[in-house]
Parts: C-alpha cells; structure tokens; sequence
C-alpha cells in the first residue's frame, strides 16, 4: 500500500486527507496529516515512515526545494513546490497549485477572450508565485503585488509579469479585470477601494476575507483547491480520482 500525506504547520484543519479519501474510497491508499515544526523534520518522517509522495503548504513551499533532486518546470521557474514525489533515488517536485488556479480561471472564463484579461495577483509567496505564473501562461498581462520587492520583483520579471509594491496597488485597480488574492488577512490597500465588476478569486478557502463583498464576481478558494487535488491525486497514485465525490467533499 502507497502512503501518502501532506507536511505543514499547523495543518490540522486540511481538507486535504478527507478529499483524498473521496478520490480513492477503495483505501487502497493512504493519506496523513504529518504536523512537523521544520521542514527538515517533516521530510525525517517523510523518510522514515516510508511515504511514497507528500503534498506541501505552507510554510515549507519554498524550503522544500532543498530536497528535490528533480523539479519539473514550473517548480524551477517558481522555486517552491507543493508535491513531492519519492521515486527511485531521486525526488520530483511539481506545484499543482498552478493548475489549480489555471484550471479554475480556464472555466470561469471560457467563451472570453482571456489574452485581453488584466490580472492582479496580491502576495507573492508559493500560491501566489503559481498564480502569477498561470496568468502569464494563459495569455493575461499580470502585475505582481507584494510587499517586498526582494524575492517578487525578480521573479515577475523572469516569467514576464510587472511587479508593484502593495500601496501602489491603488493606482493600478481601475485597469485590473480579474484579482487573485493570495493572502490569508485583508491588507490595508483594499479596505476602501471600490471593487464593483472585478472577478475575485481568492485562495483562502478556510476563512476568506471577501467572500462577502459586494459588487464582485466571487471564486471560492475551494476551486483552487479542488482543481490543484486532481492533478496531485493523479500524479501521487496514476489513477483517476472520483471527482464526483470530490465535490461533494469540498461543497461545490
């Protein structure tokens, strides 16, 4: 039997063990909650208990690199992954998040011209470096807003997106057609900015900070979630995943 499981801190309240469940209800798999204070002791028990694939989130997208000996394109280009994948002697890396967001936009926006889309991606950590990413490769002009210009900056500019600083954000909000918010809290930028006729996706699923705004097309972060678990399952087990009960898991 494969065991599979996702490392992170805290992670407690993951969806992700009981979507997993729904994909394979035969139990031919497994898949655990593997609560770690440091990445490096995550992967101990990664390694230890002879786990064949792990999901990552937060906070370990980034320090998760140090242990792939094989990233897949987009997981080069971001940096940070959020699958990992034990096979042979070497560790394959790949960032469904990516797809998660492509995926979900490719819907919403189907029968539009997506290449005349501007996006706005706000924060620029794992999920949001996957976002930037998806837009550009969907054909939108992008802008990446973070707070530091640091690690941002030079990543926007080497997949071809802008980068602004959080309180430019403003002077950029008129021309901007679809957000992808990234962050966990509401920043100061947008409490009184109007938002009427954006379409608004935002990652965070557990406890969204817009889901009641008014004006705005809303996506609920459980289409991120839903459509980056699809590529995972597939890529973990080399099996189909039961999509139906999926979206019953998730409430969609």
């Amino acid at each position: 039997m494969h065991k599979f499981g996702l490392i992170g801190n805290p992670i407690s309240h993951s969806k992700s063990p009981a979507l997993f469940k729904a994909a394979y209800p035969a139990g031919e798999f497994t898949y655990d909650l593997i609560e770690a204070p440091t990445c490096n002791k995550a992967m101990e028990l990664f390694h230890a208990n002879g786990y064949t694939g792990i999901n990552i989130t937060s906070p370990f997208k980034e320090e998760i690199m140090k242990y792939v000996t094989l990233p897949d394109r987009v997981t080069a280009l971001m940096g940070c992954a959020n699958i990992a994948i034990k096979e042979g002697g070497e560790i394959k890396s790949y960032n469904s998040d990516y797809f998660g967001v492509k995926e979900t936009l490719k819907e919403y926006l189907s029968g539009k011209e997506i290449e005349s889309i501007k996006a706005m991606v706000i924060g620029a950590g794992g999920a949001g470096k996957a976002a930037a990413l998806a837009c550009v490769d969907l054909g939108m002009e992008t802008i990446l807003a973070n707070r530091s210009a640091e690690k941002a900056e030079p990543y926007a500019k080497k997949i071809g997106a802008k980068y602004i600083s959080l309180d430019q954000i403003p002077f950029y909000l008129k021309d901007t057609d679809l957000i992808v918010y990234s962050l966990s809290f509401r920043i100061d930028a947008l409490k009184d900015e109007p938002l009427e006729g954006k379409l608004f996706f935002e990652a965070n699923y557990a406890n969204p900070q817009f889901c009641n705004q008014k004006g705005i097309e809303y996506i609920s972060g459980k289409y991120w979630l839903y459509n980056q678990a699809i590529p995972a399952f597939k890529l973990f087990t080399g099996k189909e995943p039961d999509t139906k009960a999926m979206k019953e898991i998730m409430g969609l």
